[in-house]
């Protein structure tokens, strides 16, 4: 057992990167991850391109609190 952890090399670290879906690959990977259909995966994203942007006074606000 013993030998088995020296056979194993740390990899370097690597900071995290954002990879940009298309809106196909989005919806695919929303449906996989939530176990749904297709539509609704794209409604849910659409869903989320709807909220309003958060208001950079109201963040310090909860951030003061």
């Amino acid at each position: 057992m013993g030998s088995d952890s020296k056979d194993h090399k740390k990899k370097p670290y690597s900071p995290p990167a954002l990879t940009e879906l298309t809106r196909e690959q989005a919806i695919k990977l929303v449906a996989k991850r939530k176990n749904c259909s297709e539509e609704e995966a794209a409604e849910f994203l659409e869903s989320l391109r709807k909220q309003p942007p958060n208001d950079a006074t109201d963040q310090k606000r909860k951030r003061s609190a």
